[in-house]
């Protein structure tokens, strides 16, 4: 494989040992991968830093590298973590699953990670189309590449952190123009109706990736545009839950255009979305709503903030999730919310969070991608829209 002289030279550790294993690494995956070369890239997003997921082998890597002296080669943030960093003594926390959060925090803000602690970084980082990347939260990997048109793999946490520690990534996969063509067109027309009317997004996106796997489909029918910001998301949010693709291509939403032609087709009608949408509809004998996977935006929150403006406190816990800059923005909207008993946290979800330490063993979400993984993790779920969520909360089930 090529390496440019300035790679050989960090190979040959002149950039420090710490860069040395980093490129040393993700050399190996490149040959792997079949990469001919690397290329540099502009920023990195590093997932699977909540210690729920990593435990005490996940912290000795990271506080492994930075003891070593490593530090990251270009922007680089941080996806959420296991709790809320303030209000973490309400989440049912042990003392030594938060010791060791913070740790793990502090391992990756010493080698220059920014602590944003967000899984939506394409809300907050300057990405344009073109830019290579390397991200590794599955949400954050499919917008970037399916509504900006950046170039990012789906890689793994300790692979991004790598990536960004050399600042290069292997050319290859999502990186090449010759592999974002679609292989299989998902044609939702017949069902657009029903979707549309009940903003049954994230179930299309559950369906999108049962049916793609690994591969980049070309979605149509759908009637979403870039504007639609929040369903978009939950979309590729939930394509990314039961697919392992880094790429959906949306019809009116997707910069780049590929010819389809000769593309295996399937067709999506009304009974099928229904029957995905069962799976994740759970009896509830009183549900806590969560709401925030992918985290929700000041867009997103202050039109929560509207709903019980309007309709006053909510009979049911509600619990939201957002970053910390979001959180900081909505300032005293926070102790207002929480007396109507809606809680806001930042830093953290309901998926890699100890929920049912603070929050119970029933959820009601409005994400496939929550629904999809609390599923699985033992939770009773019932997946609903936003505005059922919501309506749900106050005690006007629709």
């Amino acid at each position: 494989m090529y390496l440019e002289p300035e790679e050989e030279k960090i190979l040959d550790g002149e950039y420090g040992e710490a860069k040395a294993l980093a490129l040393k690494a993700v050399v190996r995956v490149a040959e792997a991968a079949g990469a001919q070369r690397l290329v540099r890239i502009k920023h990195a997003h590093v997932s699977g830093i909540s210690y729920k997921n990593i435990g005490d082998e996940g912290l000795e890597f990271l506080e492994g590298l930075a003891r070593r002296g490593a530090r990251v080669s270009v922007p680089a943030t941080m996806n959420p973590g296991g709790f809320d960093t303030v209000l973490w003594p309400y989440m049912g926390v042990s003392r030594d699953f938060m010791e060791k959060q913070f740790r793990i925090i502090k391992a990756l803000s010493d080698m220059g990670v920014r602590p944003t602690l967000t899984c939506t970084p394409y809300l907050y980082e300057n990405i344009q189309f073109g830019d290579h990347v390397a991200w590794s939260e599955s949400n954050a990997v499919l917008y970037a590449n399916s509504v900006i048109g950046a170039r990012t793999n789906r890689d793994g946490g300790p692979l991004a952190l790598l990536e960004a520690i050399s600042g290069r990534a292997p050319l290859a996969g999502l990186h090449l123009d010759s592999n974002r063509r679609p292989q299989l067109v998902i044609d939702f027309r017949e069902a657009s109706q029903i979707i549309r009317e009940k903003s049954l997004y994230q179930v299309a996106g559950l369906l999108i990736g049962k049916l793609a796997g690994d591969k980049v489909p070309l979605v149509k029918g759908l009637g979403l545009t870039r504007e639609d910001v929040r369903d978009v998301k939950l979309l590729l949010a939930a394509a990314g839950a039961t697919g392992g693709m880094g790429l959906v291509l949306i019809d009116n939403v997707s910069p780049e255009r590929y010819d389809s032609t000769g593309v295996e087709k399937v067709s999506i009608d009304p009974v099928l979305v229904k029957e995905v949408h069962e799976e994740y509809r759970d009896d509830l004998s009183d549900g806590v709503v969560v709401l925030g996977c992918p985290h929700l935006s000041l867009e997103e929150v202050l039109d929560v903030i509207s709903f019980f403006s309007e309709r006053g406190s909510a009979k049911r816990r509600v619990m939201l999730y957002t970053s910390r800059q979001v959180y900081d923005s909505i300032g005293g909207y926070v102790e207002k919310l929480r007396k109507k008993n809606v809680f806001v946290f930042a830093d953290t979800c309901m998926v890699v969070s100890p929920l049912s330490g603070y929050a119970g063993e029933e959820v009601v979400t409005d994400s496939g991608k929550a629904a999809f993984y609390l599923k699985a993790q033992g939770y009773r779920v019932a997946l609903k829209t936003r505005r059922e969520a919501l309506a749900y909360a106050v005690g006007e089930e629709e």
